[in-house]
C-alpha cells in the first residue's frame, strides 16, 4: 500500500492499524516495535484523541510531519 496524495486524501484523517499502515508511514516510528496505529492528518493539526494516555496513543504518540506539510502520528502502548 502506498501513502495516498493529498488530492487523494482531502480533508480526511485516514487511519490504520499498524500492521496495515503504508510503509513509508511505518519507517517514521521510533517506538521499537510497541506501535498500535498510524494516523495521516491533511495538515498540522492533530485531534486530541491522538494524543498520548488516550485509547489511539496508550502511552505514547509522536507527529511526524512530511514534506507537503501532512502530519503523521504513531500511537504506541510502550
Amino acid at each position: 500500500m502506498s501513502v495516498p496524495t493529498p488530492e487523494q486524501q482531502g480533508s480526511a484523517i485516514i487511519v490504520w492499524a499498524w500492521r496495515d499502515a503504508p510503509e513509508e508511514l511505518r519507517a517514521l516510528s521510533g517506538h521499537g516495535g510497541d506501535e498500535d496505529w498510524v494516523g495521516l492528518c491533511p495538515d498540522d493539526w492533530t485531534p486530541m484523541w491522538m494524543n498520548g494516555g488516550t485509547p489511539f496513543g496508550v502511552c505514547d504518540a509522536s507527529e511526524h510531519t512530511l514534506p507537503d506539510g501532512r502530519t503523521v502520528v504513531i500511537g504506541a502502548h510502550a
